[in-house]
């Protein structure tokens, strides 16, 4: 709630902060910045019943979970926007493309005409918009191999690091 002081100056109640649920989970288990130092805080394990363990468990697994899906979230909006040059590229190939059989090739065919037979303008309109064509196309895909596959490489790793932090631990 805002308190208003003497003078211009407000500030505002925050309110409590709560931890969350599980902190240790907001990492990958096979990353280095995952080693966490045991909590004071944390009763003993051996003083746990079972469904308390296992409870426990089952929210440091969902906590896993969730942290994975929205880094492989994260991940793959990277990619999407570091692949819109390259997707840009491509819709201008198809558009070059398009024209090289529309109606400005016929423009193209009529200007040669006047210096060629036609059949041999026609060809020529045809190797000049499809090599414009070509050329737009090979840049596009040369980005697209810049940006990589379009799959979360990084939270793959993760999953695979913990996977085996916990089949050896």
């Amino acid at each position: 709630m805002p308190m208003r002081t003497r003078g211009p100056t407000v500030t505002t109640d925050p309110g409590p902060t709560l931890p969350p649920a599980n902190p240790d989970a907001t990492t990958s288990i096979g990353d280095a910045a995952a080693t966490v130092p045991p909590r004071s805080d944390r009763p003993d394990p051996s003083d746990s019943s079972t469904g308390e363990l296992l409870r426990t468990l089952t929210d440091n697994v969902q906590d896993l979970v969730r942290g994975e899906v929205a880094h492989a979230r994260q991940e793959m909006t990277e990619k999407a926007l570091a692949a819109r040059p390259a997707a840009a590229m491509l819709g201008g190939a198809a558009v070059l493309g398009a024209l090289a059989a529309g109606t400005s090739a016929v423009v193209l065919v009529r200007f040669l005409d006047r210096f060629l037979p036609p059949t041999t303008s026609a060809a020529v309109a045809t190797a000049l918009l499809g090599g414009g064509t070509a050329v737009l196309a090979k840049a596009g895909i040369e980005e697209l191999r810049l940006v990589g596959p379009p799959v979360p490489e990084r939270t793959i790793e993760n999953v695979k690091a913990d996977v085996a932090a916990v089949t050896t631990g």
